[in-house]
């Protein structure tokens, strides 16, 4: 009896390890993505301070209730805790308050991207990701980098690959171990981790 659900449990657990992610439409990197973005800026929580960190960002909304940047940031947080109604409110907020097409609507679509990303919703990711390189207008720097990182998640290596090398030509940090591990050490430790894996395949390409 042992035996038999022992492998009942191994069948259950290759059964889970092979449900594969959908794969995105596949858009091939087209230029060097080495152009500046001002709103594609996240605020990190102070390290032990969380609580007032919220409060203050609070005190932002409630002085000044289209104040874009707070709105995106309290959504991003709410989207952490895996409060889902409310980013969406808030996020949905800070898109009303924004300009059409400004570097606010970007920077919220960007962060909304990000959010999504972490609730593994990669295809919400990857429209958020492309409207705001559209309304960009140029090669955001951050596109290469994090287009590799979504590919890479959803399995879409050979494009990953195509991504990360876009990544490593426009700053020599995304070449070397170092370099990457500077680059992502603000990241959540699952998107660390999956960068780590594609840098280490990409160096042994």
């Amino acid at each position: 009896m042992t035996h038999r659900i022992g492998l009942m449990l191994l069948l259950l657990c290759v059964a889970g390890a092979a449900v594969a992610v959908e794969a995105l439409p596949a858009v091939q990197p087209e230029g060097r993505y080495i152009d500046d973005d001002l709103a594609a800026t996240y605020l990190p929580t102070p390290p032990g301070d969380r609580a007032r960190f919220r409060r203050a960002i609070n005190a932002s909304i409630q002085k000044n209730p289209r104040n874009v940047s707070a709105l995106s940031h309290r959504a991003y947080l709410f989207m952490e805790s895996g409060d889902l109604k409310r980013a969406r409110r808030d996020f949905d907020a800070a898109l009303a308050a924004s300009e059409p097409g400004g570097p606010h609507e970007r920077h919220v679509l960007w962060s909304r991207g990000w959010a999504s990303y972490e609730q593994d919703d990669y295809a919400a990711t990857f429209a958020d990701w492309q409207r705001t390189i559209a309304l960009h207008g140029g090669e955001p720097y951050w596109a290469a980098y994090s287009l590799a990182l979504l590919y890479w998640t959803t399995g879409q290596s050979d494009l990953a690959m195509q991504w990360f090398s876009t990544a490593a030509a426009a700053d020599r940090k995304w070449r070397t171990a170092d370099g990457v591990a500077d680059q992502i050490k603000r990241w959540a430790p699952p998107q660390r981790e999956r960068m780590q894996a594609l840098f280490a395949a990409w160096e042994q390409r």
